[in-house]
């Protein structure tokens, strides 16, 4: 039963059901014998299944028990399409055959429909299309619902769920969704708002099932439920039939509580008589099961099955296996070599057990790269193949393995631990409970050194062999001349020693050896190691592991590390950490924004209106105070921040305070363009990572500064060195705090700030908000000798000019630009306003430290921890300016992280952008990377 390893080999398939030509073309063109016998009975199809290794078949033949047991050379069944409740996959996994589907085959042709479904029952279109054919005009009786505007709720997000989530989003729906397994935090980052199921019922307007039929959604759809739902909700139905209770929905649709049902699947298909009430309500639309019913859908899951199986079959890789743990995530994640590590300790085991009986197996799976949840079916099979294949007279597959366990009432325990007790980067342990064995337990441990798998323990001692070829273990005293006896014995019967380790736990002790030797040995030989004094338990033992072609393991490249560098287990679902532009909120997508003003003019009435909406929205989720004015303008914040500076300057002493590029820019301006050496002094630090005293600030002089250093990683804690009896004004470039740390407005007068940093907007346009002093100075100051552009003009007649905080702007902004501004702000709003903005920016930032607390080879740039930026997070590491480089560009090039590169004017490193749309999940996912990288660029 067990699936060759002699490589890539012809096979002879059957094709059971009607499938498009193409499955067959496909088998033939790559050397393998297909017959086509759709339509056999249950009886002939047994007579005939066992001449054959491979079945395809659709919804219409029954693979169940007796077909397999009958399929004596069978090794693979596949489903042309999604469902397999056809294939009795228990019975399959028994006999170490593998099922397989082609998941993605029918996605776009279902969620087409879906989408379909919805839009007919939005707008009643067969019953006016019906109502035309019989000759009737009956325009007013249709009257249909928009679904811009309405909530759409998705239980189920996989492939099509997702897609009709996208779709129904560029009708300007919300999608909220409900699935059990996947995360929030990957549903937000898809569009779809992460619900309960209770709260799905109660929001949404539509729902739209893409769930499997299990027993936790077998009458999900039932009058419980449905009475928490809206009234007039409608409900589509494209995934199975049994999910919907079909009387409950008949009893909703006749109350009015459901205003209408769009159904594509039945509790039994073709629909019997007592569903008939249901499919012909005047309010419920009906087709027969015609989900993947389109000639494209077709043709590609008859190519993709085909595809698929000749890959397995020839030894290449697999998809669609639904019985096999995810050996591709092995393969992805560059662990394969403890797959191998895993089955030869299986193996050993059990060749250890003698006559005695393992009863339960605990795994223990360290480090931060293999100890994933994702390792846990891979490792447990390949542990359970090593071990069972010594046991038992079948052959063991990782097919087969978990299920023949589960048989034999062999439990098994997976648990992770981040740290390896052995102090290797990754390693495995595997404990068996033993009858018969006089403390029950045998614990083996090992790591993989580079690609090579390796034990480093068994039970108390400590002992470091490749587990391969034949080998000897036994149990010596720790005295001198033990080596020299064995060695003799072997020599004398001309058995060639390849290697020697040993293991003990105190010296004089007890000890362990492993002897590998060229070729098995005699029995007799094994008689004379016994009788040599205190030598004890010799054991022989074999390593040859037996691999599945369809989970062939590759050998992994060296990637220069003393162990090897594995790729981390997971990537950042989104790699934007750049520190201007910043990343997109959470469920970004440019067919969410409004688009009436586009292609309108900013001083039409709709475009000065949401002008002023992006104004007050600022002011109230800022808190910015209400005598404050607010106001758009062009450059970005370099231009808010220079209108300010050429506008406002001159009349007091200037003390300007830098610690970082943009600081320093600042003082460029005021001393070279804007001629006020004389009365300016600097205040600033011999090297990035520091902050300058700010206490000796004057409080009778303007005071230039900008709140958080972009570049260096160094903010200002808090604004308490600013006096409030101040007759200067202060000058507050915030643009990379502003929405991500605490801004105390009565202690600034001019703050600046950009659309494209902490909330990922857009670049080209600026804030700047003025306090009464600011104003003040506008109106009481006209600087001599300086003529302003007119972008920098803020008065009109020595008066504010009020209407530039009012909607009005200098110049023409992108209105795109404001509708995608305004997006942010309504995120920002959603997920709790500032306090959530900092307190999400605050936990991004927690994440680097502590990473960065455990690794003696990263630091922050930024020397006192009070002013650590928890936005632009500068890190310094202990390589050259060339190595760091290489950081940044092994990340960049596995899509892990882009733009981190420090600035630069400042020190080699690295610069993670920690703002709140960032989500901490992406920041937890890019520290192992970080690691990892750092190794690769060490050892080059």
């Amino acid at each position: 039963r067990a699936i060759s390893s002699s490589g890539s080999r012809f096979a002879k398939i059957l094709i059971g059901d009607p499938t498009d030509p193409s499955c067959a073309s496909v088998f033939e063109q790559r050397g393998h014998e297909v017959d086509q016998k759709p339509g056999l009975s249950k009886d002939e199809l047994m007579k005939i299944i066992g001449q054959y290794e491979g079945l395809v078949v659709r919804s219409g033949v029954k693979v169940d028990k007796d077909i397999i047991e009958a399929g004596t050379s069978l090794r693979i069944v596949g489903r042309a399409g999604t469902g397999v409740d056809n294939i009795d996959v228990p019975a399959a996994t028994s006999k170490g055959i593998l099922v397989m589907n082609t998941p993605g085959g029918n996605t776009i042709s279902t969620a087409e429909l879906a989408m379909t479904h919805i839009l007919a029952l939005a707008r009643s279109i067969p019953s006016a299309v019906a109502s035309m054919k019989a000759g009737r005009w009956d325009r007013k009786k249709y009257m249909g619902s928009e679904l811009t505007g309405k909530t759409v709720g998705i239980v189920g997000l996989g492939r099509i769920g997702k897609e009709v989530a996208g779709w129904c989003t560029k009708f300007g729906m919300t999608a909220i969704g409900y699935d059990p397994i996947l995360t929030d935090h990957a549903t937000r980052a898809v569009g779809i708002e992460p619900v309960s199921l209770d709260e799905l019922f109660s929001r949404s307007d539509f729902i739209t099932l893409h769930t499997p039929l299990t027993l936790d959604t077998r009458n999900l759809i039932c009058k419980e439920n449905l009475m928490k739902c809206k009234k007039g909700v409608r409900i589509v139905n494209c995934a199975r039939g049994p999910i919907v209770n079909p009387q409950d929905l008949l009893e909703a649709l006749e109350t009015g509580k459901v205003a209408g049902a769009s159904l594509d699947v039945y509790p039994t298909e073709p629909p019997t008589e007592d569903l008939y009430p249901l499919i012909k309500h005047p309010n419920v639309i009906s087709t027969p099961h015609i989900g993947a019913s389109t000639l494209d859908a077709q043709v590609r899951v008859a190519h993709d099955i085909a595809s698929q199986m000749c890959d397995v079959l020839e030894g290449g890789e697999y998809v669609g296996v639904l019985n096999a743990p995810n050996m591709a995530f092995a393969r992805k994640s560059k662990l394969s070599s403890y797959i191998k590590l895993g089955e030869k300790i299986g193996s050993l085991h059990s060749q250890l057990l003698g006559s005695a009986k393992v009863r339960s197996m605990k795994i223990v799976l360290h480090g931060p790269d293999l100890a994933v949840s994702e390792m846990t079916g891979p490792m447990s099979a390949a542990i359970l193949k090593g071990t069972l294949n010594h046991l038992l007279t079948q052959q063991v597959n990782f097919v087969n393995a978990v299920g023949l366990a589960k048989e034999l009432g062999l439990s098994i325990e997976v648990s992770f631990s981040q740290e390896d007790p052995s102090g290797y980067l990754n390693g495995l342990s595997v404990e068996f409970e033993i009858d018969g064995l006089l403390n029950g337990k045998r614990s083996i441990a090992g790591t993989c050194m580079g690609n090579q798998p390796r034990i480093t323990s068994i039970d108390d001692f400590t002992i470091s062999f490749y587990p391969s070829g034949n080998l000897i273990l036994l149990n010596n005293p720790d005295i001198p001349g033990i080596l020299e006896r064995v060695s003799s014995v072997l020599a004398k019967s001309d058995i060639n020693i390849a290697n020697f380790a040993m293991g003990r736990v105190r010296q004089g002790g007890t000890a362990m050896s492993c002897i590998k030797v060229d070729g098995t040995v005699p029995e007799n030989i094994l008689s004379n190691l016994r009788s040599i004094s205190g030598v004890r338990n010799v054991i022989p033992v074999q390593i040859q592991i037996g691999e599945d072609p369809s989970f062939r393991i590759e050998e992994e490249i060296h990637q220069g590390a003393v162990y090897g560098t594995p790729l981390p287990a997971d990537k950042p679902v989104n790699p934007e950490f750049s520190s201007g532009p910043c990343k997109k909120r959470p469920g970004y997508s440019l067919q969410m924004l409004r688009t009436d003003s586009l292609g309108r003019s900013h001083r039409s009435k709709l475009g000065k209106n949401r002008l002023k909406y992006a104004i007050e929205e600022t002011r109230r989720i800022l808190g910015v105070p209400s005598d404050y004015l607010i106001g758009i303008v062009p450059a970005s914040d370099t231009g808010a921040y220079e209108m300010a500076m050429w506008g406002m300057l001159g009349p007091k002493p200037i003390d300007i305070c830098y610690w970082e590029s943009f600081g320093k820019g600042w003082y460029t301006d005021a001393i070279s363009h804007l001629n006020l050496k004389d009365q300016t002094r600097e205040f600033t630090v011999p090297k990035y990572g520091l902050l300058p005293d700010l206490t000796q600030t004057s409080p009778e002089s303007d005071i230039i500064f900008t709140w958080n250093g972009t570049t260096s990683g160094v903010k200002v804690p808090n604004a308490g060195w600013i006096r409030d009896d101040r007759t200067g004004i202060t000058f507050n470039d915030a643009t990379s705090a502003v929405f991500a740390m605490n801004i105390e407005w009565e202690k600034v007068d001019v703050t600046t700030f950009s659309w494209q940093k902490v909330l990922g907007g857009e670049g080209g346009h600026g804030i700047i908000i003025l306090s009464p002093r600011a104003v003040e100075r506008l109106e009481s100051f006209v600087p001599p000798n300086r003529p302003l552009p007119k972008i920098f003009r803020m008065t009109k007649k020595g008066k504010i000019d009020k209407s530039i905080f009012e909607g009005s702007t200098i110049n023409t902004p992108s209105m795109l630009c404001v509708e995608d501004y305004i997006d942010s702000l309504a995120w920002a709003d959603s997920v709790g306003g500032l306090k959530s903005l900092i307190k999400r920016s605050q936990a991004n930032f927690s994440v680097v430290e502590k990473f960065v607390e455990k690794h003696e080879w990263i630091d922050f740039l930024a020397q006192d921890p009070k002013t650590r930026s928890n936005t632009s997070v500068c890190l310094t590491l202990d390589l050259n300016e060339k190595q760091v480089k290489k950081v940044a560009a092994l990340l960049e090039k596995e899509a892990v992280a882009y733009d981190i590169g420090s600035y630069r004017d400042a020190p080699p490193g690295l610069r993670i952008w920690c703002g709140g749309t960032v989500d901490r999940e992406d920041v937890e996912c890019l520290m192992p990377w970080l690691e990892w990288a750092y190794t690769e660029a060490k050892s080059s």
